[in-house]
């Protein structure tokens, strides 16, 4: 697996923050939100893999940023610190 940060802007009234958030969570993948619309997503897909599944559920007008990372350091997350920590050294 491997450590990528997704984010995304929704420019419309589809799909809802909701929709979105369920779409990234039945992706087979260690996923949390890092920020309100930043996710950590521990994925054995590819870089394109990951983008392309993303874009499935988005309009032509929302917006799609997808990074593969081989290191993070942060102060105040979303997500409870330990695990994501945790979830990020295993999938190094």
């Amino acid at each position: 697996m491997a450590n990528y940060i997704l984010s995304y802007d929704l420019n419309g009234s589809q799909p809802s923050h909701e929709k979105m958030d369920d779409h990234l969570q039945k992706l087979d993948a260690s996923v949390g939100r890092i920020l309100e619309t930043v996710w950590y997503v521990g994925y054995s897909g590819s870089l394109a893999d990951l983008r392309d599944y993303a874009k499935r559920i988005l309009s032509t007008n929302d917006l799609l940023f997808v990074a593969g990372c081989n290191e993070a350091t942060w102060t105040k997350l979303l997500v409870e610190t330990e695990s994501l920590r945790s979830a990020w050294k295993t999938n190094r």
